[in-house]
């Protein structure tokens, strides 16, 4: 092989590269086969049907275009054209089995991707069934269905439509929410301090919630947290796990400080004049747990 051949094949494989790398960002890594699955029907992952006229009004949310707003974790975010509702689709090609690789990787590794699907699927499932108001879900579709009839426009991130049988995928649908700590910061930078108070009486009323309804956060590092309106809520839905023994007072509040201790630290390096108010809704949350 002379040295022509091994600079255009070289030269080949950094354009494709390259190229690979550009729509990967232009499309943050999305893709219609990246949200499809093959999961059959678990009974595991049933939760409650909504009521007719519950069902109804999801689809009236379900009617409108959605776009794509950014990608997380374990799933693909998209906007409603209204700006009030977000859909989850979950990253299946995480989670699925690769058949072709599979062959040549060990057990351990194989199994992983459905331990994976069934931490997110469970701590989902949690969020809906104990913390539903708390975390904004409005609806979850965790098995493929045949009656929610509704084919949703889908604006991918680059602009291409596509058409979805919502029966045939599994999703969440949330109200959306701000970011707790840019809306505190620009509540703050206002001077808008009672509205802040309110948020923080709120946010601190979520943590404390949600240990005494036994969830526990396995993954606090990437744990979100948002506002709808004045209201607090958890955004991320895949870091529950179900401990029953923080329904607890010493567990509760040993949790809950735990849980408060990264926003303590943040409202005293960025916003000090809130500190000494955060401090006495903590205090006054403990005292309510003895």
């Amino acid at each position: 092989m002379n040295r022509n051949t091994i600079f255009n094949a070289l030269l080949f494989c950094i354009v494709f590269v390259a190229i690979e790398r550009f729509c990967h960002r232009q499309t943050h890594g999305f893709s219609m086969r990246k949200i499809r699955s093959d999961l059959t029907f678990n009974t595991k992952w049933e939760s409650s049907h909504p009521s007719r006229p519950e069902l109804q009004e999801i689809r009236d949310h379900l009617s409108q275009p959605y776009s794509f707003l950014n990608s997380g974790g374990e799933s693909y975010v998209f906007v409603s054209k209204d700006g009030d509702y977000v859909l989850k689709f979950f990253k299946q090609h995480h989670m699925r089995p690769n058949h072709w690789t599979d062959s040549f990787l060990p057990k351990s590794i194989q199994n992983r991707r459905t331990k994976r699907l069934n931490t997110l699927f469970s701590s989902c499932k949690l969020a809906y069934n104990r913390f539903r108001e708390e975390t904004g879900l409005v609806y979850l579709h965790l098995n493929k269905t045949d009656n929610l009839n509704v084919e949703l426009q889908l604006f991918d991130p680059i602009g291409v439509v596509h058409k979805l049988p919502l029966d045939q995928f599994e999703f969440a649908l949330q109200k959306r929410a701000s970011m707790a700590y840019p809306t505190l910061s620009a509540l703050a930078n206002a001077r808008e301090f009672d509205a802040a108070k309110v948020r923080l009486s709120s946010l601190v009323s979520l943590m404390a919630r949600r240990c005494q309804v036994g969830l526990a956060d396995h993954d606090a590092r990437k744990r979100n947290f948002g506002f709808i309106g004045g209201q607090a809520v958890e955004i991320d839905l895949g870091s529950f796990s179900l401990n029953e023994s923080l329904k607890t007072p010493q567990k509760t509040s040993r949790a809950f400080l735990l849980e408060t201790m990264k926003l303590r630290r943040w409202i005293k390096k960025y916003h000090p004049e809130l500190s000494g108010f955060l401090d006495e809704q903590i205090q006054q949350t403990l005292r309510n747990n003895d």
